[in-house]
């Protein structure tokens, strides 16, 4: 027999070689036409959001419920994939996801059962299925390529969204928000783009690579200040501090201090452009004063006081899932809320103790912790490469999120979120199947 001619793929080509663990076949999840799909209407989800967002308008709805633009893109990704399971079979999801997540799951269910709001509880309960059959949907995109080249698209639009609220800003808006309806949601994704970008860019070897990454990091960053919001930046810096102790002890220090000039710039650019010092000092002046009317902080302290009531008044299953919005009116007045008619706690484990109990409080936090422990698992290994890049973008995105206090499971926001959970677990799905990185780098 003579020796191949050609090289192997480094990573899919070997697993593709090699019978998956328990018996499953990679060829189950492979399809290159059908992963390509998945690709571009990954592409295609975080435009949905930002469309969404913009309009601030559902495509139609049924009292209280909506189906939105990113609904629609959802749809179409989980009936294709439902479509291919039935003639394909389905893949694996790791174990502790599918108990976590199934217990929330069912924690949702019964906590809409005694909801004051049972439209909206059983909403709900449709909204976590769609958010997880997208999970699994996406699970099945083993090509770490294609991974990389939906975090590149997302970033891209994130970086159009910074170009257009720099445009906005120099001709005068205080406040930009690109495209998006408001100023918070905004800075929200540019600042979790700006996490990611940091990842890719502390990982990156290739000179021209990392220059590029470098490139998209400033845009994104000075973008995130140009949204005035300040708990976005505090989730920044320990999102890039994990990023760095992640990142071995040879770069640790590096990167550390690579986080800390970042920081340095962004306070300097502050400093240096008077309309942007003047619209941040105004910002935090806001903390000095002493009304829930003009100052967010006393808003949100007032917005957790009434969630916590209620969790004492309904601890084991809560008032009932997404009802907080339709109960606080009764405890606040809207000049309490800033001008707002109801409002969310913004604090996604206060939320759930107040909507679900201390059921679905305990649920949601052993779910949150399977997502950490994804990818803590995989970067134990002696990871290379690409492998190593999407490793820490997905641990830096999910600390964004996790110390931002939004929850996952939330309109829009969760379409991304679970997509990017399931393109990670089909790297590690690659990741697991029993090759040591040093045999299979993943290079791009």
């Amino acid at each position: 027999m003579g020796s191949p001619t050609t090289r192997a793929t480094p990573l899919l080509t070997a697993f593709r070689t090699r019978a998956r663990p328990r018996g499953e076949s990679i060829a189950h999840a492979d399809g290159s036409a059908f992963q390509t799909f998945l690709t571009l209407m990954g592409c295609l989800l975080p435009v949905s959001v930002c469309w969404y967002q913009a309009v601030a308008e559902p495509l139609f709805a049924v009292g209280s419920v909506e189906f939105t633009h990113p609904d629609l893109v959802a749809s179409l990704i989980v009936l294709a994939a439902g479509g291919r399971a039935v003639v394909k079979g389905f893949g694996r999801v790791p174990r502790s996801i599918v108990i976590t997540s199934s217990l929330f799951l069912l924690s949702t269910a019964l906590s809409a059962l005694v909801a004051k709001d049972t439209l909206r509880g059983f909403a709900a309960v449709l909204q976590d299925l769609e958010f997880l059959a997208i999970l699994w949907a996406y699970s099945s995109v083993i090509d770490p390529k294609n991974f990389l080249r939906v975090i590149h698209f997302t970033l891209a639009v994130f970086v159009f969204q910074s170009l257009v609220a720099a445009g906005q800003f120099v001709t005068g808006v205080s406040m930009p928000t690109g495209t998006f309806f408001s100023h918070q949601q905004y800075a929200f994704f540019i600042s979790v783009g700006a996490c990611v970008a940091f990842a890719l860019f502390a990982s990156e070897q290739v000179g021209w690579k990392k220059f590029l990454y470098l490139i998209t990091l400033s845009i994104l960053v000075v973008g995130s200040l140009l949204g005035q919001e300040r708990a976005p930046w505090l989730s920044f810096v320990l999102s890039g501090a994990v990023v760095g102790a992640y990142s071995g002890r040879k770069r640790r220090k590096v990167l550390l201090m690579g986080l800390a000039m970042t920081v340095t710039a962004a306070v300097l650019l502050v400093v240096g452009v008077p309309q942007l010092r003047e619209v941040t000092i105004s910002r935090i002046a806001e903390a000095e004063v002493q009304t829930e009317s003009r100052n967010s902080l006393l808003s949100r302290f007032l917005l957790w006081g009434i969630a916590f009531k209620l969790f004492t008044e309904n601890p084991i299953l809560g008032i009932g899932p997404k009802n907080f919005v339709s109960v606080v009116p009764h405890y606040a007045t809207s000049e309490e809320m800033m001008g707002s008619e109801a409002l969310d706690p913004h604090n996604a484990w206060i939320e759930y103790l107040a909507e679900q109990g201390i059921i679905g409080f305990i649920t949601y936090t052993a779910f949150c912790w399977a997502l950490i422990k994804l990818v803590t698992k995989s970067l134990r290994k002696n990871l290379f490469g690409l492998a190593r890049s999407l490793c820490l973008a997905y641990l830096a995105y999910n600390v964004f999120w996790l110390t931002m206090l939004i929850p996952y499971f939330i309109k829009g926001m969760g379409h991304i979120h679970f997509m990017i959970i399931g393109l990670m677990i089909g790297l590690t799905r690659v990741l697991d199947s029993g090759f040591r990185d040093s045999q299979a780098r993943v290079t791009v």
